[in-house]
């Protein structure tokens, strides 16, 4: 009866354990502090988010020096970083830019101004000593509607240091998120009333 029991332990010990699940992490920027929200007499069309090849997934990505990209295996972001990106745009950011309304495309509304956000680059670098940080990049071109005529076209760079682990990422993105919102905050209203 022993030796049952004992095979019995035995045999349940190499039964396959079941997965562990995946954490799904957001990204996401702190509301903008002592900005108030802006107002202007211009409508600005706001393109969907739109990302560069391997950033249309939801694999949060790292690299150990070198080349070669690897991605988290148990974490993944909520959605895609440029549909996230997206979101906060229009939550966090939209209310403070300078214009009297942001619409998307196919809101009936009359735009003058239209903004295309592209995201370039959004990964975790791991240095020899075990640090990280996070690195951003998105394009942005500003353009009249009408006609299409290039306002300001602009490259957006951030290194942001995180915790070495996937959480550590998803905050300094978020970290590094807001650090662009305000940069753009300030190109947009630094070059606002031109088109």
């Amino acid at each position: 009866m022993t030796l049952m029991l004992a095979m019995l332990l035995v045999g349940c010990s190499l039964l396959p354990q079941p997965p562990r699940p995946q954490r799904l992490l957001s990204l996401e920027a702190a509301p903008l502090r002592e900005m108030p929200p802006a107002g202007g007499e211009k409508v600005l069309r706001f393109d969907p988010v739109t990302a560069a090849g391997p950033l249309q997934g939801v694999e949060i990505l790292y690299r150990r020096g070198g080349p070669e990209v690897s991605h988290y295996a148990r974490h993944r972001w909520l959605a895609p970083p440029a549909e996230l990106i997206d979101r906060a745009v229009m939550e966090t950011l939209a209310p403070h830019l300078p214009y009297r309304a942001v619409v998307r495309p196919g809101t009936p509304a009359d735009a003058d101004q239209r903004l295309s956000i592209t995201l370039l680059r959004l990964e975790q670098v791991f240095t020899a000593d075990g640090r990280s940080q996070v690195h951003l990049a998105l394009r942005v071109v500003w353009q009249t509607e009408r006609s299409g005529r290039i306002l300001g076209s602009r490259l957006f760079r951030y290194r942001q240091p995180a915790r070495p682990t996937a959480e550590g990422a998803a905050i300094a993105a978020g970290q590094a998120l807001e650090r662009f919102f305000q940069d753009l905050l300030i190109w947009l209203r630094n070059g606002h009333g031109e088109g």
